[in-house]
């Protein structure tokens, strides 16, 4: 009875609180007053709310419900909330346990810390003290789930990185590919006026771009003349390779797309899908002017590398039909400017 009392009080009241809906917070105490006052307080603030009047049951709950807050007294007949807070830390780590008790002393605070609580309220409380405590240690988790996502990042972005790395040492004719065309791609997605994030995402795609040959044999990676038409059809799987190993890191996987489709050409004759036009995403066609241009600068196991100025040609005779018109006459342009002088060294 108490517990459908509550959720007939949230169902009534979280109606009007769409900022908040998603929030999830469970209150465990054996007080039913305290519980009742707790899901009227919190429900008015927009949080969905379940309750429980012990350690057990509320160790049940959380095994279906991913909760973001826990709220629990300490003195409870059964578990404590202390032992409760340290299994609740030891399956749930990322969920804050805020503690409520009556016995506001130092060593119990240590305790509690020590123990997988985040925070603590001593009885009585004012009601504000609630809504204030809550938000801090919901932002404090949102906060370091952040910091955790962008070491994740990093720290697979690294890796990602050393599979380049390792690529590039494969074709060692090759060995600053990668490089090189990261930096023509930033220098034209610059000029072009890309933003911020479109920027941040360009230098990733643009990195990792060529990943997906670590599935590419030695012996068709680095032949000397021309490969077969089924030597091309391997050569050919690097790109959705490429977007797999990315898209596998959930952190780059907005960049899976960009990487799969930079040699997809205007005219739909390009792979893996054959997209035409502005099918293809933005980025990969200024990436695919980036990596053919260092490409035909560039030494090959098959051929020696060509001139600058037949490469520009190239570019121009292809353009509107492999490339992007609009990338490839700003490319154009900004060598012309000699703003692409240092890219290749």
């Amino acid at each position: 009875m108490q517990k459908s009392h509550a959720r007939k009080v949230r169902t009534q009241r979280v109606s009007a609180k769409t900022l908040k809906q998603a929030i999830s917070i469970l209150v465990v105490d054996d007080d039913e007053w305290i519980r009742d006052l707790m899901v009227h307080t919190l429900t008015d603030l927009g949080y969905l709310v379940e309750i429980a009047s012990n350690a057990e049951d509320a160790l049940r709950l959380t095994r279906n419900i991913p909760f973001d807050l826990v709220l629990s007294d300490v003195r409870m007949p059964g578990m404590d909330g202390i032992e409760f807070s340290r299994i609740l830390h030891r399956t749930h780590p990322a969920i804050p346990v805020v503690l409520l008790t009556g016995f506001g002393h130092i060593d119990l605070a240590r305790l509690a810390l020590r123990e997988g609580a985040s925070d603590f309220i001593t009885k009585p409380f004012n009601l504000d003290t609630i809504a204030i405590i809550v938000e801090r240690n919901l932002e404090r988790k949102r906060l370091e789930l952040q910091k955790a996502l962008e070491q994740d990042s990093l720290i697979m972005f690294k890796t990602i990185q050393a599979l380049v790395a390792a690529i590039d040492a494969r074709q060692k004719q090759t060995a600053l590919h990668s490089k090189r065309v990261t930096d023509i791609a930033m220098a034209l997605g610059n000029r072009i006026g890309l933003d911020n994030n479109e920027m941040r995402c360009l230098e990733l795609a643009a990195h990792v771009h060529d990943v997906g040959k670590i599935a590419v044999p030695d012996n068709i990676l680095n032949k000397c003349g021309a490969l077969t038409p089924e030597e091309w059809v391997t050569m050919r799987i690097h790109s959705e390779a490429g977007a797999d190993i990315v898209g596998q890191v959930n952190e780059l996987s907005y960049i899976s797309d960009v990487v799969r489709h930079h040699h997809e050409k205007v005219d739909g004759s390009g792979y893996p899908d054959g997209l035409k036009g502005e099918s293809i995403p933005l980025l990969s066609r200024i990436i695919a002017v980036a990596d053919a241009y260092e490409c035909m600068i560039s030494d090959r196991p098959y051929r020696s590398r060509l001139s600058e100025e037949v490469a520009l040609v190239q570019l121009a005779e292809n353009a509107g039909t492999q490339f992007d018109k609009r990338f490839v006459e700003v490319f154009l342009d900004m060598h012309n400017r000699n703003e692409l002088t240092l890219l290749t060294e």
